[in-house]
């Protein structure tokens, strides 16, 4: 049986994995920390070396990348590493069909194949064109964003681009309060300076500052207090995040209207399911003034699957496969 070599390589994990070609579900998933290698090709190393099949039985390669891939250089957003398409190619062998896709374009990918049990709805609307386009959204150590159009044959076409970084915008004296914060240290504030595990402690220390507090937490003990429910600024927190990432959503879909749905993915999202059903989420992403009826119909799901990037990847494997 031929396969694929899958890997998702975000800022902070790179998630190796090997599926059968037609196949989606990922196998010997391995989670490797980017700090632990100085490069790609020694983290791919470890993994080849450890799997349970050798080169020889790979038929495609399918890389996800957390930064565009349409460059001389392939760079990463949050994470030093770098390589060129050709040295990547070299290293997996000029006989072997080779993909580089943008991190969210492979989230992209795995629509065709999930399940209903997949995804969580929020809100009341679940109704979806299934021709539709799509958004994909996911925060996580950056903020992920791609735009997808179903296909009848072939692959969906997922419009590449760099989202998270489009300029944040406020409606209250809060979000005022927390944009001028962030401009005294980044003069331009981008929607992933909220809507990312910095973005969560971004906010927090805006927060605070309001309350006349000197603090920030890191992510991680954003989330500890979350748990232990003792601090009301983590709360405060999660609720302005879930408000933010609703009204970049909601600017998303007047940009393109997305009929076949928003889908959120991202490591931040689905560990907090519980809090963004309850949250002022979709009021924020409805909050469009004149243009409530356009964007209020649209649907926004939760994909709970572990692998999603992965997924995608495995989903354009087949493909690649199929081409070959």
């Amino acid at each position: 049986m031929s396969h694929a070599l899958i890997a998702d390589l975000g800022g902070t994990n790179a998630r190796f994995a090997l599926v059968p070609i037609h196949q989606y579900e990922p196998l010997e998933v391995r989670v490797l920390p980017c700090k632990n290698y100085d490069n790609f090709f020694d983290a791919a190393a470890d993994y080849i070396e450890n799997c349970s099949i050798s080169m020889d039985k790979i038929d495609a390669i399918v890389l996800a990348i957390a930064g565009p891939v349409n460059q001389p250089v392939i760079q990463f957003s949050n994470n030093p590493w770098k390589f060129t398409r050709d040295e990547v190619q070299s290293y997996f062998g000029d006989n072997k069909p080779v993909a580089l896709l943008n991190d969210f374009d492979a989230v992209g990918h795995c629509l065709e194949i999930l399940k209903p049990e997949d995804v969580v709805v929020i809100g009341e609307s679940s109704a979806v064109d299934p021709k539709g386009a799509c958004w994909v959204v996911g925060a996580g150590t950056g903020l992920g964003i791609s735009c997808v159009v179903p296909q009848d044959n072939g692959p969906n076409i997922v419009l590449p681009g760099e989202g998270g970084h489009v300029d944040l915008s406020s409606c209250n004296e809060v979000e005022d309060d927390i944009l001028k914060f962030l401009r005294t240290r980044h003069k331009r504030v981008s929607a992933e300076r909220v809507l990312s595990g910095m973005g969560l402690e971004n906010i927090y220390e805006a927060l605070a500052l309001r309350e006349g507090i000197e603090k920030r937490l890191t992510a991680p003990e954003i989330g500890e207090a979350l748990k232990l429910g003792n601090d009301p600024i983590a709360t405060a927190t999660l609720e302005q995040f879930f408000v933010f990432l609703g009204r970049v959503i909601g600017d998303l879909v007047l940009s393109v209207e997305s009929r076949g749905g928003v889908y959120i993915a991202g490591g931040i999202v689905p560990r907090y399911l519980k809090d963004i059903l309850k949250s002022g989420f979709r009021d924020a992403m409805q909050d469009k003034g004149r243009m409530k009826e356009f964007v209020s119909p649209i649907p926004t799901f939760v994909v709970m699957s572990e692998y999603p990037g992965l997924m995608g990847c495995a989903c354009y494997a087949s493909h690649l496969a199929s081409k070959a």
